[in-house]
């Protein structure tokens, strides 16, 4: 998934309030709108010049310049469970829509050691279509609350913070796994010591007859065992094999 850029902000109509979202019963979960879980104006971002210019969408936003980075003011965030919107309101309208696979990474951090922001570490490319590290392009981002050069409001930082957890955990990485690759042999055919269909071939012969265990194998506690079953009705008792 990759970043897309907008030209109008998002309606209010288009969502539906945490509130109400919380509010609603069991059968209306599943509302064709998307929950808004955090909504704030008047925030200022902050990028490194260069990286801002890797991205059609971001470029467009008019800047000013800090040093090696750029600062974009008058900006309003839609945190939502379908994506997040960063959209400057003047002296242009334009913004963009960023799905949360592409945040590598977001924290609270301080600003000049007093002002609580949100950073951001943002895929700017579709990673799997890469083949190079190299060509993976990143920006790095911080949102600075409003009226951070005076006196700043916190506590929008720890909401926005905060809706982002919540929303990104909806979207979880499709090629995380929790399988580290370390436990191939432990898994394969036979290792837990149970004779299965996929590694009886490994206990008959050639015709086809059960040769029992090589040496050095070893099954699990009861493997392999025969096992009475009670006798039933007709007064007639059946013995098995466990094998699976």
């Amino acid at each position: 998934m990759t970043l897309q850029h907008i030209s109008s902000a998002p309606p209010a109509e288009d969502f539906t309030p945490l509130e109400e979202h919380q509010e609603q019963t069991p059968t209306s979960f599943f509302s064709s709108k998307p929950v808004l879980y955090a909504h704030y104006s008047g925030l200022t971002l902050m990028s490194p010049a260069t990286q801002m210019a890797q991205d059609g969408a971001f470029s467009k936003f008019a800047a000013s310049a800090e040093g090696e980075d750029v600062l974009i003011n008058n900006i309003t965030i839609w945190v939502s469970s379908q994506n997040l919107v960063l959209f400057q309101t003047s002296p242009a309208p334009t913004g963009v829509t960023i799905p949360y696979p592409s945040i590598a990474l977001h924290a609270t951090m301080k600003y000049k050691t007093t002002i609580e922001a949100l950073y951001m570490n943002i895929a700017l490319n579709d990673t799997d279509s890469v083949n190079d590290e190299q060509d993976i392009h990143t920006l790095e981002l911080t949102v600075l609350p409003p009226s951070y050069t005076e006196n700043a409001t916190n506590t929008c930082i720890t909401d926005i913070f905060n809706a982002m957890n919540s929303c990104a955990d909806l979207h979880p990485d499709p090629n995380g796994s929790d399988d580290d690759g370390d436990d191939d042999e432990d898994s394969a055919p036979g290792a837990s010591g149970w004779i299965t269909a996929e590694n009886m071939d490994q206990y008959m012969d050639e015709e086809g007859n059960f040769g029992g265990l090589v040496v050095g194998d070893a099954l699990g506690p009861g493997a392999g065992t025969v096992r009475v079953r009670d006798e039933g009705a007709d007064g007639h008792g059946e013995k098995y094999y466990r094998t699976g």
